[in-house]
């Protein structure tokens, strides 16, 4: 039986080799926790974005209720 050398050489060492399969392991469960984490971000952000944007749309009309006389006076 010949051994195999070049390309086909390596790409079986690899397979049998267990320090290739842990670092592909590695480097699927990072990219799973990075989409995941980019996808829990989108999430948060859309649902913060519409609350942010009716908490803002208050402030003004708060802050001339609260502080009318003082604008009031200011202008004076």
């Amino acid at each position: 039986m010949k051994k195999s050398s070049g390309f086909l050489g390596g790409l079986r060492r690899f397979i049998r080799a267990e320090d290739g399969l842990v670092t592909v392991e590695w480097v699927a469960l990072t990219a799973g926790m990075v989409i995941a984490a980019v996808a829990i971000s989108y999430v948060v952000m859309s649902n913060t974005q519409t609350e942010a944007k009716a908490v803002g749309s208050g402030v003004p009309a708060a802050l001339t209720a609260t502080y009318k006389d003082v604008a009031t006076f200011a202008a004076k």
